[in-house]
């Protein structure tokens, strides 16, 4: 793990970017609102000039900031800043819904092909079951937040397969049109970084840190129904979990 990360660190100017972003959170800098000069943000964050305007460059490129010859850099809008917890089960479209954000998403493929030996185990499939995938990339407000990989059985839904699911949420599908009621879910979190082949793909930067969210969901007879791949942007999303001591 401490060879992976050493390989894949961020750049020191994605790393200024992100306390660019803190700094715009903790003042709660409005739009059209200023942000401190070049030599203040060099001696706040203790680095160079060309750090700096390369963390600039990144939030002018993603429309949080705009310069303005002369006059300096402000801020354009706000940056999106998501934090849940992971207590309670929900889909990619309910995190960012119960975040007061609008969901939307852009269909990559769907397909239908023979399970790995992962999701043959996660799934409980028997020899010859299908699975379907679908790999769609979620926004909140527009902008890119997650990028998600569903396998389901192919036998969940009987007889048509939907292209893409109308409701935005793939549980509440389930819910409401399959009458398949959702119990739990066995999930798992990690740091991810896509390589310059699926970066480009997708079209992001590869040095963007992803939180990576393995999850089996269960139905109530204990039936799992999806295995999900979710890769959260970590720039924009923050998980906590909600810790008690036993006695």
């Amino acid at each position: 793990m401490a060879d992976f990360l050493e390989r894949r660190r961020s750049p020191l100017s994605v790393i200024v970017k992100e306390k660019i972003i803190e700094y715009i959170e903790q003042k709660n800098l409005k739009p059209g609102e200023k942000l401190p000069s070049e030599t203040d943000f060099v001696n706040i964050f203790n680095v160079s000039r060309v750090t700096l305007r390369e963390a600039i460059a990144q939030l002018s490129q993603e429309g949080i900031v705009c310069k303005k010859q002369g006059k300096g850099t402000f801020l354009r809008k706000k940056p999106l800043k998501m934090e849940s917890g992971l207590e309670n089960l929900g889909g990619v479209t309910e995190v960012i819904e119960n975040l007061n954000y609008e969901p939307s998403t852009e269909y990559i493929k769907v397909e239908i092909t023979e399970p790995t030996k992962e999701i043959k185990e996660k799934l409980d499939l028997k020899e010859g079951e299908k699975i379907v995938t679908y790999y769609r990339k979620r926004y909140a407000n527009k902008e890119f937040a997650v990028y998600s990989i569903s396998s389901v059985p192919i036998k969940i839904f009987k007889e048509n397969i939907p292209k893409f699911f109308p409701k935005e949420s793939m549980i509440k599908y389930f819910e409401e049109d399959l009458g398949i009621t959702i119990n739990g879910a066995l999930a798992e979190i990690q740091p991810f970084f896509f390589d310059k082949k699926e970066a480009k793909n997708l079209k992001i930067s590869e040095d963007i840190l992803f939180l990576l969210l393995k999850q089996t969901v269960y139905d109530y007879s204990s039936l799992p129904i999806i295995y999900s791949l979710d890769y959260y942007n970590a720039a924009l999303f923050k998980f906590y979990l909600n810790r008690k001591r036993i006695h």
